[in-house]
């Protein structure tokens, strides 16, 4: 008998072989539990490290008891030499008594080998910072530098009109819009004008070059959609927005079971028109469909809802829930889902009930972010570059200020789709959270070539205003209020009236439109200017400073670090916090706060939103 066969035979008689198996399985329950249920708890990331560690180092030492030990009726105790009679039993059995228990081990070991390859993947440090642009692919460093001389064919994507015969698809043609939007977007050869902006002139009868050049476009694409049951027709037409004149047109009267095919296929066309290759080798790439279009249609009139942000995102979280009901594995779904629950979190008006106290509101806040990983996880499962899920992945880990795992996503999300603006936006609410201010700017400005549009002004007016380029910021906030005019951004007028509150100008302050949301009434407002005018202190009113709920809090900041009343302005800088913990975080870098910054409370504040000795890094000038 060779000794290898004595040695098998042994891990057999020991039950070492069905340690190996239970420890490997089991091993992979925890790991891929702890995968997701620790960065829920808001626990730090390297406590799923930790955990990954203490799993593989316990492994030799379950196998070596297992060996030493065995388990009897008795109890257990120290494993008997066997007798020769036992091994040579055991090694003349026939194959099928003697591989099944090997092969169990196998099978173990390759499940805790896996669920390791996993995990350390997933885990592994990603550099913040400049080192990580840099060290990126091209597609990424292009995104985060941006291109002055880009070249590429611009085009934006207008509303389709929606032509069914009872007027009620407008949520199907917006969606077909944005899935062409997005298909088209997928070309790197062409520069796509973001839904955002586009589809700002929905229903408004304007020049098509005057659309044009509002959009900084070449080219437009309109459209309509006709659905009736089963029957779909869509027309799309390419249009030269110097001139107005027709490229390319054509209709497509095809079952709804085209639908996917039909977004190709237009978007080879507008491809082929302006002369640029697709970039892939099959074009079905460019679209991620799904079998079931009861899914889809849901999916779609999720995404309206999503658009409408407020008390609509409860609907659309409904409507994605249903659509994933009926195709578990279609990666959108989960990604707008994970979307519709991180945009939630900021919106009490679709929370299921009102919370009642500051304790209860941060735990509704921590239930959307856990529904939101989630989600944002099932779809990388299925899919890891639909930049969506990272996007809202990145925002959920931004929320819990768990900073460098946020920005590993948001740098995944761009390196996919650099042209991406709600990426942009979201790292450069990151960038400006911790800080970095002058790579935020950089972000915002971004963010804004590529999406004019009114929220992506009031982060870059943000950022500039933490910059210290206040008549920039402000520029910036009445350039997204004249393209706001129903005040669907009510932080556009609120933010500038906060700049215009702590520039110290009061003949501004005094001519300002006061915003519905402010906390200020017309009294206190008048009393606000006359004490900025005389620098009487004792003009100001204290209501808005002690009120712990809105933007109140902000105001009082201002106020006082304008009057240069350093115990009140770190008061009021406290109950900000309180009142949103998981908020935005840039108004701390604002340069009217930089007397305060060697001040021990102050340095305390920022230890408690995981910031402790970081300091501005503005744009050197």
């Amino acid at each position: 008998m060779n000794s290898y066969q004595r040695f098998f035979a042994e891990l057999k008689r020991r039950q070492v072989f069905k340690v190996i198996w239970w420890y490997g399985m089991v091993g992979f329950g925890v790991l891929q539990a702890a995968d997701i249920a620790l960065p829920r708890l808001g626990l730090p990331d390297w406590t799923v490290t930790f955990m990954l560690a203490v799993v593989l180092l316990a492994f030799p030492v379950a196998v070596m008891l297992a060996w030493a030990f065995e388990v009897t009726p008795a109890g257990v105790r120290r494993a008997e030499e066997a007798s020769p009679e036992e091994i040579a039993a055991i090694v003349d059995a026939p194959a099928s008594a003697r591989w099944p228990s090997g092969l169990l081990a196998l099978i173990g070991v390759l499940a805790l080998v896996g669920s390791t390859w996993w995990l350390a993947r997933r885990t592994a440090p990603v550099e913040s910072g400049t080192s990580a642009a840099e060290s990126a692919d091209p597609r990424l460093q292009l995104a985060l530098a941006g291109d002055p001389t880009d070249d590429r064919p611009s085009l934006a994507v207008l509303p389709f009109a929606d032509m069914s015969p009872e007027g009620d698809q407008a949520y199907f043609s917006d969606g077909i819009t944005e899935e062409i939007l997005n298909t088209l977007a997928r070309v790197r050869e062409l520069k796509v004008a973001a839904r955002t902006s586009a589809f700002a002139f929905k229903g408004r009868q304007l020049d098509l070059r005057a659309v044009g050049d509002s959009l900084g476009v070449a080219f437009l694409i309109e459209g309509s959609v006709r659905k009736s049951g089963d029957r779909l027709r869509i027309t799309a037409q390419l249009i030269d927005a110097a001139d107005g004149s027709h490229l390319w047109s054509d209709s497509y009267d095809r079952t709804m079971d085209d639908v996917f095919a039909i977004q190709t296929e237009i978007a080879e066309a507008i491809a082929a028109e302006l002369r640029v290759p697709l970039g892939l080798d099959d074009p079905s790439e460019l679209v991620t469909p799904t079998a079931d279009l009861e899914a889809y249609d849901l999916y779609l009139a999720g995404r309206a809802r999503i658009r409408e942000r407020g008390a609509s995102l409860r609907e659309a979280v409904r409507l994605f829930v249903a659509a994933i009901a009926r195709d578990s594995t279609w990666a959108p779904a989960w990604a707008a889902l994970a979307e519709a629950h991180e945009l939630r979190s900021w919106y009490p008006a679709a929370w299921d009930e009102e919370p009642e106290d500051d304790d209860a509101y941060n735990a509704t806040v921590a239930r959307h972010h856990a529904a939101a990983e989630v989600a944002a996880q099932r779809a990388l499962t299925i899919d890891p570059d639909i930049p969506t899920a990272r996007v809202a992945l990145g925002s959920v880990y931004r929320n819990r200020r768990q900073w460098e795992a946020s920005e590993r996503e948001y740098l995944r999300a761009l390196a996919i789709d650099p042209d991406n603006a709600e990426a942009h936006q979201q790292y450069s609410e990151m960038l400006g959270d911790v800080g970095q201010i002058d790579r935020a700017v950089a972000a915002a400005e971004r963010a804004v070539r590529l999406d004019p549009a009114p929220i992506r002004r009031l982060q870059y007016g943000a950022v500039l205003w933490a910059d210290d380029r206040p008549t920039e910021a402000k520029r910036q906030l009445r350039e997204g209020i004249d393209l706001d005019p129903e005040n669907h951004v009510p932080q556009l007028r609120s933010s500038l009236y906060l700049m215009e509150l702590s520039s110290g100008d009061h003949d501004e302050l005094a001519a300002f439109d006061l915003p519905p949301d402010l906390p200020v009434t017309p009294e206190q407002h008048a009393r606000l200017v006359q004490a900025m005018r005389t620098g009487d202190k004792s003009l100001i009113p204290s209501e808005f400073a002690e009120t712990p709920q809105g933007t109140a809090p902000q105001v009082a900041v201002w106020t006082w670090a304008s009057f240069g009343d350093r115990e009140r302005a770190l008061e009021a800088i406290e109950r900000r916090l309180v009142e949103s913990p998981a908020g935005v975080l840039v108004w701390l870098w604002n340069p009217n706060l930089d007397p305060l910054r060697e001040d021990p409370r102050f340095r305390e504040i920022l230890e408690r939103v995981d910031l402790g000795g970081a300091t501005p890094q503005r744009t050197p000038r």
